[in-house]
């Protein structure tokens, strides 16, 4: 696993390269081009608000922000694990023939996403600066946290390549979990709402990885306060394992890759 770092800290400039074609990609033939990073999130809010006051009629003061504190989070997890699935099968001709760290494959998509969450970001602190909120130290850990969930992804893009490289149902699988898991993780609703009043259960709730990084962002940008240490310690855990987990199981199948595509 140490020895796929290395190839792949020696092949940065090539995993830049290909992040920079994602990218590239991703908009072309596009009118407004990466605008769109910055045009999605924003009509996601609005329509959720409309939503919110106006069909559901359960006013939420900053609700916008709220929503959009965790809606960039769980996107960039929900776009980059499902899109990462195809990465080597859309690289077969360089699989095949060219002696590569193929690890960078993956990489390159979960980065380019994490390129979109950044611009997204950015918009958030805008906003932030119209409510107003009062920027603290404490926002000094959002990257931190963002950090963590690329650990998290970058292993579970590993692992969700080589099956999908495999066997094809994979990315609809996953593509399906996510829209169910949608449900249960602090997106559009938030672990301060009244029926989860018991802390038992709200407990529970934020032992899913995904629930500290959308709370945890909450948390940091609105109550300038730090996701809770053991949530925090279980979710950095997970995304370690999630991570080197991932490296073992991509070298252990990468052997296998030229041969399947």
């Amino acid at each position: 696993m140490l020895r796929m770092l290395a190839e792949t800290w020696r092949a940065r400039e090539l995993l830049w390269a290909l992040t920079e074609r994602e990218i590239k990609t991703r908009y072309r033939r596009s009118f407004l081009g990466l605008l769109w990073s910055l045009v999605t999130p924003l009509y996601q809010v609005l329509l959720m608000t409309v939503v919110v006051r106006f069909l559901w009629k359960q006013p939420d003061d900053n609700y916008s922000v709220k929503f959009l504190c965790g809606l960039l989070p769980w996107s960039f997890f929900a776009s980059a694990l499902p899109t990462s699935c195809s990465a080597i099968l859309r690289a077969r001709d360089i699989v095949k023939r060219v002696a590569l760290p193929r690890q960078v494959l993956p990489w390159s998509v979960v980065l380019s996403c994490m390129f979109h969450y950044v611009m997204s970001m950015v918009v958030l602190l805008l906003i932030l600066l119209l409510i107003p909120v009062a920027f603290g130290p404490t926002f000094l850990f959002l990257p931190v946290l963002m950090l963590i969930e690329l650990l998290m992804v970058c292993g579970l893009s590993l692992i969700a390549a080589t099956l999908h490289t495999f066997y094809q149902d994979v990315e609809y699988i996953i593509t399906n979990l996510i829209m169910a898991f949608y449900f249960l993780t602090p997106v559009i609703w938030h672990v301060d709402k009244p029926w989860i009043s018991d802390p038992g259960k709200r407990f529970l709730i934020m032992f899913n990885p995904m629930a500290v990084f959308c709370e945890g962002s909450r948390r940091i940008i609105l109550e300038q306060r730090l996701p809770d240490p053991i949530h925090l310690l279980t979710a950095t855990a997970f995304s370690l394992l999630c991570f080197f987990g991932g490296l073992w199981f991509f070298r252990r199948h990468e052997w296998q890759l030229p041969e399947v595509v």
